[in-house]
């Protein structure tokens, strides 16, 4: 079992991989046999190098990213995202939930997301709404 002070060191790592791009840092949070559950109901993305490859098509696409993350709870996170799909010249954000199992050197044999996509209009529509 990972140390107690582990899933904060790789939720801020984690979170420095998202907010960066960095395709790097991101492989070195991950055993070689982890799993990622883009949704909870989708069958796993195997293996590091696949996941891997998951993030940086995602990234790719996405300019001008800010990327905030709060541990909720052992294990579990609350992450915002945002910015810019280059290609369609538009806003992008995210809202979700994460939760990663470690193993004993600290390394993420499981990451299981849930992600609501908002579109900036329909906050701004939510908050005209709510006022």
């Amino acid at each position: 079992m990972a140390d107690p002070d582990a899933f904060g060191d790789w939720l801020n790592a984690y979170a420095r991989a998202q907010e960066g791009g960095d395709v790097a840092l991101l492989k070195s949070l991950l055993s070689e046999d982890a799993k990622l559950f883009e949704t909870p109901f989708n069958a796993p993305v195997t293996g590091v190098e696949k996941i891997v490859a998951v993030f940086a098509e995602n990234w790719a696409r996405i300019v001008d990213v800010s990327f905030k993350v709060e541990k909720i709870a052992d294990n579990w996170a609350h992450w915002t995202a945002g910015g810019l799909i280059e290609a369609l010249d538009e806003p992008y954000r995210t809202d979700g939930l994460l939760k990663a199992e470690l193993n004993a050197a600290g390394l993420c044999t499981s990451l299981t997301l849930w992600t609501e996509p908002l579109s900036v209009r329909e906050s701004d529509m939510l908050s005209q709404r709510d006022a």
